[in-house]
């Protein structure tokens, strides 16, 4: 969503469009120091010891009104106290979440001539950045080999895609159909002799094999030759095996295979 809609989408009364996965990463990329009380939220800021009091009392979070309330406005006078609806449903747990929330806003000064202060850890200047953001939602994650190679290739996008869909299983080869008791033929349709599967189609099909020994000889790469491929017990496996196979041109061999699959 762009700028300007976010804007729309705030002046029309409704909520900046966020789900809990964003709250959280913006908690844990910001340093907040308390001044006035006049910005961060009291529940859901990390202001508290640079955590947020709705995480470190959850229980209490859930029966407490109010849940808006910025720091000064649950500071003052205890608000935050009051703010807890008590029933004959609390138990021994929300009364050791208060004695520890309790024991942590004790202390709490507020500094009614200086503001609140909210420092972006991920950037030097302590500024936001839609990059540093976007950066910090794939800390963690590993890129995948497949995708490097599959689609930067000369073949048609039909072609990108089959392999795609094939090397993720998820083309409705017999296998996957016998899961679901879906109707399906027994048999591979072109050696006839075991079980259709995506792996079996792409590497181990005597059919298939065939037709990848005379391209070896066609193009004059033995390299590729059925017999000079390295082991792979997956459709994935294999394609990435062909995708980085030593000796031959990679864009040119990648391509090559999409369009003989």
């Amino acid at each position: 969503m762009s700028s300007s809609s976010r804007m729309k989408t705030a002046s029309s009364g409704t909520q900046t469009p966020c789900d809990d996965k964003d709250r959280l990463l913006f908690a844990a990329c910001t340093e907040i120091t308390i001044g006035n009380g006049m910005r961060a939220s009291f529940w859901n800021s990390g202001w508290l010891r640079g955590c947020r009091p709705k995480d470190l009392a959850p229980n209490l979070f859930t029966i407490s009104s109010f849940k808006k309330k910025i720091v000064a406005q649950a500071l003052t006078g205890s608000a935050w106290i009051t703010d807890i609806r008590l029933s004959n449903r609390q138990t021994i747990t929300h009364l050791l979440e208060f004695v520890k929330l309790w024991e942590l806003l004790r202390d709490v000064q507020l500094q009614p001539n200086q503001e609140d202060e909210i420092r972006w850890k991920l950037t030097p200047a302590g500024m936001y950045t839609t990059a540093s953001a976007y950066k910090a939602e794939f800390t963690g994650c590993t890129r995948a080999a497949l995708a490097g190679g599959l689609w930067k290739t000369w073949a048609p996008p039909k072609c990108k895609l089959f392999i795609w869909l094939i090397t993720q299983n998820r083309v409705w080869t017999s296998d996957r159909l016998a899961r679901r008791d879906w109707p399906h033929s027994p048999f591979c349709p072109l050696c006839r002799s075991v079980r259709e599967s995506a792996h079996h189609l792409l590497s181990e099909c005597r059919y298939t094999r065939k037709i990848w020994q005379h391209v070896a000889d066609w193009v004059a790469y033995p390299e590729l030759s059925p017999n000079a491929w390295r082991p792979s017990d997956s459709a994935c496996t294999w394609w990435l095996n062909i995708a980085t196979m030593p000796g031959v041109p990679k864009k040119a061999v990648r391509s090559l295979a999409m369009l003989i699959t």
